[in-house]
């Protein structure tokens, strides 16, 4: 992270996800059930540290193996009363994850308690080990198998939500990919449902298509406070605070303006901050022209940037869901994300210009291009700062909610760093575009957009988590915008069916 973006509003705020642990055990299979079990929890231990989750196992369960005589630690289901006990452990202190694993075959009546009270389900079967001859040893995989294709009879009742499906030993590099993306999702998830953006001043004029409001995602809410009230917290700024704030601004950048230009800027990242904390929002959607310049003798771009650098997203224009999209971005990968415009394409290349007027976090910055600057707006005679960067190479993701969140544009492709010049502001080329996952050449890519009538910014992330942002969209029930086939990429429609 860049200096001057440390604690404050101040770090990426996601609280640790919590996942329940519960074995699923009948004692008519002779395998090594407590070794397994042992050698899971031991696994799910280590990656919660990896991976950034508290493990947690309920205390009900069974005592032990009815079959062997070894003691279970709890979180162990082998009748219908230790599943009903904790079913009720998890109820009363719900986490964001029940990972229910067949240790062994199940049936349903042991399932059923348990799915009814997750919140969220992952099923998970490891495999029968080394061993190829004699008793089966578990029957693990057959055991899930049967669970997903119960979950919604009328006895089990799972209530039609997505159901995410393991198989593999906890160590098996494929349980490990599959769990951490579910685990990333989850935080993208949990970003999302626990939203507060608040819209600072509305839209920009005439930015009718970002008026929109998440109101097909439930637990996301928008607020709303006036530019007056952002005007106030500017002008009552304390001026010790705003002398430390614009020390730190000029850590690790060239500084073109003034002591006065930074003062004003440190002033709106202030006022942001403090009006933000107020309703204890999450996002920020901030009308950002044309009164504030005029208000403040200043932009917001740099201010906005570092704001969004220490963990609280800020989409310029009032755009509520640019804001949400780069908090579900930010959640996925624990790091800041930006709002960019696609503003030039370059055919030589089969890139896009990735560009906005200086609004981004200097950890965005390619460490091998120039440092950042803090100078005037490109079209703004005297008037800054914002921060000019060029954005670090390496693979991206972006995504875009629409419909009030009931659809998302996703995709990816790679920022080729300082190497290709750009405008000034925060800018990088973009390439290998991929629309979900289906390649196509970023000219595509731009007549894509503008044929789905997306809105003029898309969200970005830190490198290729498009499983994550898939399964996390799936978990809140938003569908993603396929793209066509277009034959005739000249024509209107382009022969799409």
């Amino acid at each position: 992270m860049r200096p001057g973006e440390g604690a404050s509003l101040g770090k990426i705020r996601m609280s640790r996800l919590r996942v329940a642990h519960v074995a699923l055990v009948r004692p008519n299979f002779r395998g090594d059930v407590s070794s397994l079990l042992a050698a899971s929890r031991s696994g799910l231990e280590r990656l919660a540290g990896e991976f950034g989750f508290d493990l947690v196992v309920p205390s009900a369960g069974a005592a032990v193996h009815a079959f062997r005589g070894e003691p279970f630690p709890g979180g162990v289901v082998s009748e219908v009363e230790d599943a009903v006990a904790i079913a009720d452990a998890l109820s009363a202190d719900p986490p964001d994850l029940l990972l229910l694993q067949h240790v062994t075959f199940a049936t349903g009546d042991l399932v059923a308690p348990l799915v009814q009270v997750a919140p969220r389900l992952a099923v998970w079967a490891t495999s029968e080990g080394a061993t190829r001859s004699g008793p089966l040893p578990f029957n693990a995989a057959c055991g899930l198998q049967m669970t997903m294709s119960l979950l919604d009879t009328p006895a089990v009742q799972a209530g039609g939500g997505p159901v995410k499906a393991l198989y593999g030993d906890v160590n098996d590099p494929a349980f490990r990919d599959a769990f951490a993306t579910t685990i990333a999702a989850l935080r993208g998830v949990r970003a999302v449902e626990t939203a507060t953006i608040l819209q600072i001043g509305g839209t920009a004029p005439g930015f009718y298509a970002l008026e929109e409001h998440p109101a097909a995602l439930g637990g996301a809410r928008v607020v709303e406070r006036s530019l007056d009230d952002l005007f106030q917290a500017f002008e009552a700024a304390p001026e010790a605070e705003i002398a430390a704030r614009v020390e730190a601004s000029r850590a690790g950048h060239d500084v073109e303006v003034d002591d006065a230009t930074l003062e004003r800027s440190a002033r709106i990242e202030h006022a942001l901050e403090t009006v933000a904390r107020e309703v204890d929002a999450t996002a920020l959607a901030v009308r950002c022209w044309p009164e504030l310049p005029d208000r403040c003798d200043a932009m917001a771009c740099a201010a906005m940037g570092s704001v969004a650098g220490r963990g609280t997203p800020t989409a310029c224009e009032g755009d509520v869901m640019g804001a949400l999209s780069m908090l579900l971005l930010q959640g996925v990968v624990d790091g800041p994300t930006i709002l960019m415009d696609l503003s030039d394409l370059d055919a030589s290349r089969d890139a896009m210009l990735l560009w906005h007027c200086g609004n981004a976090p200097a950890a965005w910055a390619d460490p091998n291009g120039p440092r950042p600057r803090l100078t005037t707006h490109f079209n703004r005679v005297g008037v800054g700062p914002v921060r000019d960067e060029t954005l670090a190479a390496g693979e991206t993701t972006a995504l875009r909610f629409v419909d009030e969140g009931a659809r998302a544009v996703l995709a990816s492709g790679t920022l080729l760093g300082s190497e290709v010049e750009g405008f000034d502001g925060v800018r990088g080329w973009w390439t290998d575009a991929r629309w979900i996952d289906r390649p196509m050449s970023t000219r595509s890519f731009f007549q894509e957009l503008l044929a789905q009538r997306v809105p003029h910014h898309l969200a970005f992330a830190r490198g290729d988590v498009r499983a994550a942002v898939a399964e996390a969209c799936a978990w809140l029930g938003i569908d993603l915008v396929p793209a066509p086939d277009r034959p005739f990429e000249s024509a209107l429609g382009g022969g799409a069916a």
